[in-house]
């Protein structure tokens, strides 16, 4: 029995707890995929941050850093983690490719994934206009993302 065997033979398992199920289909997801579209979309979010911050003059740099000030900082900031999450299912689709086996323990997992990447990211010092900022707001911005992109996945 090949994985996406048994990732449909899971699927089809009764439990009368959501959460349940989806703990238990989290040891069959597939992690190294998930943590390379994680990395992928994480590196190509930074370069591009980190490219705006070369080609910008600074009188723009510091317009763009004043959205991220009140009263809209977290709004802003938001809206950059929804766009890391629909990012993230778009690399997704493109590395799972035309075998489609994305389902909702998947996008749990992806969004996991993003969210670690995230955090190993704010150890790490890369300067940047969008990226710099992390709050606990992310987490929003980055579930938001990846299920309205996902919603044909919602299985």
């Amino acid at each position: 029995m090949n994985r996406l065997e048994q990732q449909h033979s899971i699927d089809k398992i009764e439990t009368p707890f959501f959460w349940g199920a989806l703990v238990h289909q989290f040891k069959y997801l597939p992690w190294p995929m998930l943590s390379q579209t994680a990395l992928i979309t994480l590196g190509l979010a930074t370069g591009m941050d980190y490219g705006l911050t070369l080609i910008l003059p600074p009188a723009s740099q510091d317009q763009i850093l004043s959205l991220f000030g009140p009263p809209f900082g977290l709004l802003f900031s938001s809206v950059v983690d929804m766009v890391l999450g629909i990012v993230g299912v778009l690399v997704l689709e493109k590395l799972m490719g035309p075998r489609s086996s994305i389902y909702l323990a998947t996008l749990w997992g992806l969004i996991l994934c993003l969210l670690l990447a995230l955090i190993l990211r704010s150890f790490i010092p890369i300067p940047g206009l969008l990226l710099s900022q992390s709050h606990q707001i992310s987490i929003v911005g980055v579930l938001v993302g990846v299920f309205v992109k996902s919603q044909r996945y919602w299985r």
